[in-house]
């Protein structure tokens, strides 16, 4: 049975890794997808405005939630809803439907792992567990960059 600290760095390393293709990967997309830079431009800024209005509300929504867990549960799967609606469509509608959702889900999940943080390593061990945390989703994004960026080099742009 895996124990509860690198059961947090693997969640960690895979909240980071399925973040990664939310940036610069989703321009690579939607220029694939004949979108104009300025038409991507907006796409990516909806999505940064939407995680900037979403961190109060989703943080208070994680403070009234009594499991944290839960509330990672449901941050991921929004996570992944917005990648589904990408790969489903990229018109206009969808995939600013997928950048709002993406952001506010994004802004759950990261207080609801500091709460697991705190949880786990209680008030003296903070610092040490988010630092850890900071590590593994670090390397989280670094495998996520190498395998996308193999996958668009070998495989298509539209694979990403």
């Amino acid at each position: 049975m895996i124990d509860r600290d690198r059961g947090l760095d693997a969640l960690n390393a895979l909240v980071a890794s399925s973040q990664t293709g939310f940036g610069a990967f989703v321009a690579v997309y939607l220029t694939s997808q004949a979108w104009t830079q300025a038409d991507i431009g907006l796409a990516l800024s909806v999505g940064t405005i939407a995680a900037m209005v979403s961190q109060l509300p989703a943080g208070a929504l994680v403070d009234a939630m009594r499991s944290k867990r839960l509330a990672i549960a449901i941050g991921g799967i929004a996570v992944a809803l917005s990648a589904l609606l990408f790969a489903a469509s990229s018109a206009w509608a969808s995939v600013m439907a997928a950048k709002v959702l993406h952001g506010f889900a994004s802004c759950m999940i990261g207080p609801a792992i500091a709460a697991v943080s705190l949880e786990l390593a209680g008030r003296r061990g903070l610092g040490l567990r988010l630092g850890r945390n900071a590590r593994f989703a670090s390397l989280g994004s670094a495998a996520a960059a190498v395998i996308l960026g193999g996958i668009g080099t070998y495989v298509s742009g539209q694979a990403v």
